[in-house]
């Protein structure tokens, strides 16, 4: 059971060309273009039971099409663990308008979907921003694709009395197009990690990328407490390209910049990740959400042109499944693999 009550942050300002409301601002920016911030709350609730999730999703009534350069999620750390903000094309069912309960179902999205980011209680309050590069945006607005505004947030407290806010989201948008439009592909893996892996074992994904060209230009890596290290790369002819690399062992999933800047990735390219797992226990670990489970979770960034929205207008994901699969697997990466490869170290 939850209580909730709606507040805005507001803000006496009218904006022109923008429906005038009093919680949108806007400035001009370095290059004399006209920038708005619109900032929006998740309704204040009660909460009667720790560990839960809770689902909010919004129409964007006040935008019709706008170009979103950066967000930011700020949290109350006292009763959130993380937050996670994406926009829909329509809603499904179990969704709504007001605040839900939605640990047991949180697919929410129908249609066009896209997830921006997740910001959790161990990360540093400025990692909550996310800044798309100078030729990357986000479609957004009641006569776009993504109309919807979806807030989701994993409670650690109690919450009996009102504390306003519990997550706050800043939207920074422009009227003006950029020359790609945003979204994410995903690299997951599941099965589980043989017992006994004291000296390491590793996790591998590899899949073709059959869709348009896009620009890859960030990477978030993702494990949990039995994972250390986590890499990934673009395979393309023979030739690996490191993307991201990060010792994840007591680490959070933050933003990672591809090395050098963006890069191109094309039709028969192949999308490669590992992660390292020291497994001293004498039972497998499953891959799963939980956090006694583990992960090898691998979020790529991306700008793709807008004439392929309709290609691009869902989050995508390729996983494989473990022990099973290894880069000897897939044609591309099989190259590294050796007659007695056996993913161990």
């Amino acid at each position: 059971m939850i209580t909730f009550a709606m507040w805005l942050f507001v803000l006496p300002v009218a904006v022109s060309g923008v429906r005038e409301i009093p919680y949108i601002t806007a400035h001009y920016g370095e290059n004399g273009q006209k920038v708005y911030k619109m900032k929006l709350s998740y309704p204040s609730i009660k909460i009667y039971e720790p560990d839960q999730y809770f689902c909010y999703t919004r129409y964007l009534e006040e935008l019709d099409e706008v170009y979103v350069l950066s967000t930011l999620i700020e949290i109350n750390h006292e009763y959130v663990h993380h937050a996670a903000l994406s926009f829909c094309e329509e809603l499904e069912d179990n969704a709504s308008h007001r605040p839900w309960e939605c640990t047991e179902n949180r697919k929410y999205c129908k249609g066009g979907a896209v997830s921006v980011l997740i910001f959790d209680d161990y990360y540093k309050p400025e990692d909550g921003l996310m800044t798309f590069p100078k030729d990357v945006s986000l479609k957004v607005g009641f006569s776009t694709i993504m109309r919807h505004i979806t807030f989701e947030m994993h409670t650690k407290a109690v919450v009996t009395d009102f504390h306003y806010p519990l997550v706050n989201v800043t939207l920074t948008f422009t009227r003006t197009p950029t020359k790609y439009n945003y979204q994410t592909h995903l690299l997951l893996t599941e099965g589980f990690i043989p017992a006994n892996k004291e000296k390491g074992y590793f996790a591998e994904t590899a899949c073709s990328w059959s869709k348009p060209d896009v620009v890859a230009f960030a990477v978030q890596l993702h494990t949990h407490h039995y994972g250390y290290l986590a890499e990934m790369y673009r395979v393309r002819n023979g030739t690996w390209t490191l993307m991201a690399s990060q010792l994840t062992q007591v680490k959070t999933k933050v933003l990672l910049p591809v090395p050098g800047g963006a890069i191109d990735v094309q039709q028969g390219d192949v999308l490669a990740a590992k992660c390292l797992y020291i497994n001293k226990d004498n039972k497998p670990i499953l891959f799963g959400e939980s956090d006694g489970q583990e992960m090898c979770n691998v979020d790529i960034h991306f700008g793709y042109e807008f004439r392929h929205e309709d290609i691009f207008k869902r989050s995508t994901a390729c996983m494989t499944k473990q022990p099973e699969f290894s880069f000897c697997d897939h044609e591309a990466t099989s190259g590294i693999c050796g007659d007695n490869n056996k993913k161990d170290m």
